[in-house]
């Protein structure tokens, strides 16, 4: 058994499909399948079981999976760290994962200022939800990532940074536009518009809901906060997301959200114990250094709220999206 073998595997495992995997590792689909057929006699158990023209991944291949993705993420780290180590090594790309939102201002302004003392950074950016920046950094195609919340995974270091704001956006023909404050629980009987629930911000909005007292109804489940925000200006409900500036959307309203306070945590994330190349600590350190706590505030003293039983009342739905 050789290293080709287990990233054969490893592709194969993800993709659950034997020819996206042999496209993604540009060999024929004959030789990974032998490949696999080799694994399986070392180890003497079934990876994968067919699945009508499809495979699916056994409880042991899972299980091998888990532990492949450490051996191969060693073997990087190793390789990382001989390239730093080489006198005549050629920079590494600094791969950082961060959520859409994030890549309109912070992470730009961040990289500009970066590279006015370090010409020669280069960089490799991934942008997407949180489960697929979580698996990215734990298989050590990106090493440095900024997420909300933290990510649950004992493996993966978090540095909170900053406090980013969330307002209450609702149509301009909304019972609440004229105000400028309210409270998240007179919202409890709107229809919501979020992102989907493996995105981070929908925890955060769920979190809150369940801290104020209701459960959202979720009327529509989007991958932007941009259509979210289109969506509520159309009337199909209400939404909370990141503060913005005045008159930045169209037919809709922003209001500060007076309790319970709304926000989210940003962090910087990295995989523990991973050997992180000299130009990604020094870009991290940069990190720390210019968005630590720029806008974080010191929480107020929190009364515990009881949560009642939600009823059909507390969740109905407003007839055309707004009220």
């Amino acid at each position: 058994m050789d290293i080709d073998a287990l990233r054969y595997f490893a592709a194969a495992a993800k993709e659950e499909h034997f020819g996206r995997a042999a496209d993604v590792l540009a060999i024929s689909q004959p030789a990974l399948s032998r490949s696999i057929a080799r694994l399986e006699e070392y180890y003497g158990v079934a990876l994968f079981e067919r699945d009508g023209r499809g495979i699916r991944i056994t409880a042991c291949g899972r299980a091998l999976a888990r532990r492949v993705e450490r051996v191969i993420a060693e073997l990087e780290d190793a390789r990382r760290e001989l390239h730093d180590l080489s006198e005549t090594r050629r920079t590494r790309p600094i791969a950082l994962g961060f959520y859409a939102t994030l890549g309109v201002r912070t992470v730009p302004d961040a990289i500009r200022r970066f590279r006015a003392g370090n010409p020669d950074a280069e960089f490799r950016l991934l942008q997407g939800p949180g489960p697929l920046l979580q698996q990215r950094l734990m298989s050590g195609e990106i090493d440095l990532c900024l997420s909300s919340p933290r990510f649950a995974d004992a493996a993966i270091e978090w540095l909170p940074l900053w406090d980013e704001e969330l307002v209450a956006l609702v149509p301009d023909s909304h019972r609440l536009a004229g105000r400028e404050t309210a409270d998240l629980i007179e919202l409890a009987s709107d229809p919501f518009v979020a992102l989907k629930p493996n995105y981070g911000l929908r925890q955060t909005v769920d979190d809150l809901c369940r801290e104020a007292g209701f459960a959202p109804e979720i009327a529509f489940e989007g991958e932007e906060v941009a259509t979210l925000r289109g969506l509520v200006g159309a009337g199909f409900g209400v939404a909370l997301v990141p503060k913005l500036g005045p008159s930045a959307d169209v037919n809709a309203v922003s209001l500060a959200i007076r309790t319970p306070r709304c926000f989210r945590t940003f962090g910087l994330s990295w995989a523990r114990g991973r050997y992180l190349p000299q130009a990604t600590t020094k870009f991290r350190d940069f990190l720390v250094e210019a968005l630590q706590h720029r806008e974080r505030r010191p929480l107020p003293d929190r009364k515990k709220i009881s949560i009642p039983p939600i009823t059909p009342a507390t969740t109905a739905a407003v007839p055309g999206g707004s009220a």
